[in-house]
């Protein structure tokens, strides 16, 4: 399988993400209300800034954390949205990007559960389960 290296990569991903979190029972309150193909640049643009892909022309502004405080999440749906975002980048890429975007997601699913008051520690953590 190839690595993630572009844009286009991270679009694939990100839509069959989505595509999954709109059609989840637990989940599609919570994004059926957004515009996605208004929100969705916005996403592209956050993880190539993250993962360094293209991120000269994608310059991401702005914070990703304070949007999601107005949604009421909980512990879980970080869980549900990390797990659809995990299998769609295992079941297409493999590679130091692809990795670099597990252990990312990781991090900021973290943060953002810890700063919302929704864990109190890194037990919620999504383990990479890719078979090497």
């Amino acid at each position: 399988m190839p690595d993630l290296t572009t844009k286009s990569d991270i679009e694939i991903i990100v839509r069959e993400q989505y595509k999954k979190l709109l059609e989840d029972e637990y989940t599609v309150p919570v994004f059926l209300h957004l515009n996605l193909e208004e929100h969705l640049p916005r996403i592209f643009m956050f993880w190539c800034f993250v993962l360094d892909i293209d991120a000269a022309n994608n310059p991401y502004r702005g914070s990703a954390f304070e949007p999601h405080t107005r949604l009421g999440l909980t512990a879980k749906h970080f869980e549900i949205w990390l797990n659809y975002l995990h299998h769609a980048i295992n079941e297409k890429y493999e590679g130091p990007n692809a990795e670099k975007w597990i252990n990312k997601s990781n991090e900021l699913g973290v943060m953002f559960q810890y700063k919302m008051g929704l864990i109190d520690d890194d037990s919620h953590l999504i383990k990479n389960t890719r078979k090497n």
